[in-house]
């Protein structure tokens, strides 16, 4: 296995039976320049893996024939298989699934679904590790040699009757005196192991004893004059002339001065002493890689460079040890202000943001996946209000204020030293405009971050003040025309600008958290306008509602939706809720249970915009759902001898086979409806039939039960019959 730290020229072999996720896997890491050899089976991948030599093996669990496990356990006993990294991919997450990838040779595992950005990391790292590891073994025969002057000892046990004998080199390890080599056990010398690996090693020991397996590991020790120390410990079976294993031998050598020397250096190269964050040099190279996959994933990062308003008075009034107590009080505050960041406005994890200390009182600020600028100004005011919290010092309260500039990847720079330079620029501009605010590099994006916060706080006005509107799709059956149900649609009726798009509002609620009151209110009217049609004496429907993923993961959903309907007098059945497959795939075991709770309550499920996600039949089938909704985008070209007619027609026999309700949305013509309707599809929603309306329409067009003049249309099936068949 080849030793280099490098990525170009490593080669992988990625084995997995589902060729759309080995796909993708396998475009991740070309682009990070890794050699990717594919293979579809455990079969293949025996064949090319006694081929040629790999550095690195990704093995998916579940496979047909011979599963991760065994192909695993099978390259182990190959000469040159014993020592690769091995990393399983497997969604299964119990413990017992994990412990027999590691019985089986596993050096890692990876879980199911994939994290894409972390994916080559994790492989870098085990590169690293196994050269690591295959450094080791290299350097055994010369730390052999080198034990009389390297702070090491080695070490025997018997077979036969466990004797353990062992160098005065050890003792001195452990700091005992040289004569308790005398009579000593290997209990005695385990019993200085610290208790969290006290059993990895015992267990590493046992197994080299009965099974001849070899080991390295590096664990911590407690001396016998209480100092903590860390050695690293290799053993490997030892064989008489016949070939039988009659010992274990091994060295241990302590290695703690070397890993405090490697952390001090990588602390003075990359960290800043006093916040003990990443240092100016350190944060390049971190926002490179960030950059690159942004780049390659077409999505945007924000650079935010905050620097501390007038700190020089701070360091002149109370002198430069307060000034540095504030600074590290703001490094808290900075830190913790990015970790409570709304992780669906970022788009990531809190490890993806990196917060840097690029100057005496300035840092850097990097947020990935920012979708627009208001995304970036929201996370600079939360910035701006927590340097602003009065912080105690001498009895008394200081008050501090920044100016922040932003810049935004790739439209203000194409690397991070550019980034750097148009934000701090950006910072200037705030200071020269009074500072204490945030300004963005270029001023005309300044202005629509402005624009985009000003509809952010009429959004939030018009939820509280009444100015939304819920307006009622029918959803209908094709041949007769008869109502079903309805899909309730929020509209926003502006006082000013009249009517806004929900695709201009819905997106600014998710992003700025509105979200959760905007879907309160939605059900809120709902289940009002649903008692009233039962006072009214009208045909009871079921209305669809679109479960928003902040209500639909909230952990208040389920009381607040028992409330409603007691308070409103109805029964689940008067709901459907639809979620989106991107919702239910982000923790499908959460998911799984949420929409359980839900069906056991009685409430209709819908699983909507359904062929756009990217969900298996695997997971469709754990699903607890009543119906599947056709995204309108696979019912426009129905008719036109293509693909997404052949796509309608297999998620309708799909549903079929699964029991399911299928209903098409976006119906608009009656060739549309006549060739869903003549594949088994008769639950329709559309503007052929009916646009989205207000509740008094509907409820007068529920008086009739009926869409007038939308029975089925014969002569449009025969014509796209015919249009198919052509």
């Amino acid at each position: 296995m080849s030793g280099s730290l490098h990525t170009t020229g490593q080669r992988l072999l990625l084995v997995d039976d589902d060729a759309l996720l080995r796909g993708i896997a396998a475009k991740t890491l070309r682009h990070a320049g890794f050699e990717v050899t594919e293979a579809a089976d455990g079969e293949a991948a025996l064949v090319q893996f006694e081929a040629a030599p790999f550095d690195l093996l990704l093995l998916d669990v579940v496979m047909p024939e011979l599963d991760g496990y065994e192909v695993c356990a099978r390259i182990r006993a190959l000469p040159q298989g014993a020592r690769v990294p091995v990393l399983m991919l497997t969604g299964l997450n119990d413990s017992a699934s994990i412990e027999l990838a590691y019985q089986a040779g596993a050096t890692d595992f990876i879980a199911k679904p994939i994290n894409w950005t972390l994916l080559s990391h994790r492989v870098r790292y085990s590169l690293r590790a196994a050269a690591a590891v295959e450094q080791a073994l290299h350097s055994r025969e010369r730390l052999e040699r080198a034990q009389h002057i390297a702070n090491m000892g080695s070490w025997q046990i018997a077979l036969a009757d466990e004797a353990f004998a062992c160098s005065p080199e050890l003792a001195r390890v452990f700091g005992a005196a040289a004569d308790a080599v005398h009579g000593a056990t290997s209990a005695d010398f385990l019993a200085r192991v610290g208790e969290v690996d006290r059993e990895t090693v015992r267990q590493a020991r046992h197994a080299a004893m009965h099974q001849g397996q070899a080991y390295q590991l590096s664990f911590a020790i407690t001396r016998d004059d209480g100092a903590l120390r860390t050695v690293f410990e290799q053993a490997s079976p030892v064989f008489d002339a016949a070939g039988r294993q009659v010992a274990v031998e091994g060295i241990t050598q302590d290695i703690t001065d070397r890993v405090e020397a490697e952390q001090r250096i990588r602390v003075l190269a990359h960290y800043d002493r006093l916040t003990g964050l990443p240092n100016r040099q350190f944060f390049d190279e971190l926002a490179g890689p960030t950059l690159d996959r942004s780049r390659r994933l077409g999505t945007a990062c924000a650079l935010l460079h905050v620097d501390m308003d007038r700190f020089k008075n701070v360091n002149d009034a109370y002198g430069h040890a307060e000034g540095d107590a504030v600074l590290l009080a703001l490094t808290e505050r900075l830190q913790a202000s990015i970790r409570s960041c709304d992780l669906a406005m970022v788009g990531g994890t809190a490890n993806d943001s990196v917060v840097a200390r690029v100057g005496a009182n300035a840092f850097t600020v990097l947020l990935v996946d920012v979708g627009n600028d208001s995304q970036a100004a929201t996370v600079a005011e939360r910035l701006l209000n927590a340097v602003a919290a009065p912080i105690a010092l001498r009895g008394r309260e200081l008050v501090l204020t920044a100016s922040i500039g932003i810049a935004m990847y790739p439209r203000d720079a194409g690397d991070a030293k550019g980034l750097a330079r148009c934000a701090e620029q950006a910072a200037y501009a705030a200071k020269s405009a009074g500072r204490a605010r945030h300004s963005f590099f270029d001023e005309a994006m300044n202005l629509l971050a402005s624009d985009r916060l000003a509809r952010e706080s009429d959004l939030r006005h018009a939820i509280a003040e009444g100015h939304l509107r819920l307006q009622y799709q029918p959803k209908v059956d094709a041949s007769s025309g008869v109502i079903l149900g309805a899909e309730a649609l929020v509209r926003w009726l502006h006082p000013e600008r009249g009517l806004v798009p929900p695709g201009l509002f819905i997106p600014l609620a998710e992003e700025s958290g509105l979200i959760l009151p905007l879907t309160d209110w939605v059900l809120e009217t709902a289940c009002a306008d649903q008692r009233a049609r039962r006072d009214a004496g009208l045909r009871n429907v079921p209305i669809s509602v679109n479960l928003s993923a902040a209500s639909f993961v909230h952990d208040g959903l389920l009381a607040q939706l028992d409330e409603l309907l007691a308070r409103h007098g109805l029964e689940a059945t008067a709901l459907i809720f639809e979620v989106t497959e991107s919702q239910l795939m982000t923790n499908v075991d959460r998911a799984v249970e949420r929409l359980h709770e839900l069906r056991e309550r009685g409430f209709g499920l819908s699983l909507d915009d359904f062929g756009t996600g990217y969900s298996s039949l695997s997971y469709l089938k754990r699903f607890p759902v009543h119906e599947l909704k056709i995204d309108r985008s696979f019912v426009v070209d129905v008719c036109s001898g293509g693909r997404d007619g052949a796509l309608a027609a297999s998620i309708i026999a799909l549903g079929r086979e699964f029991g399911l309700r299928v209903v098409a949305e976006g119906v608009e013509t009656a060739e549309q409806a006549a060739f869903l309707l003549g594949h088994g599809c008769p639950h329709q929603q559309g503007y052929l039939f009916a646009r989205p309306m207000p509740v008094a329409e509907f409820d007068a067009l529920l008086v009739g039960g009926v869409v007038a003049g939308r029975t089925r249309p014969l002569v449009a099936l025969d014509l796209c019959a015919a249009r198919s068949a052509a």
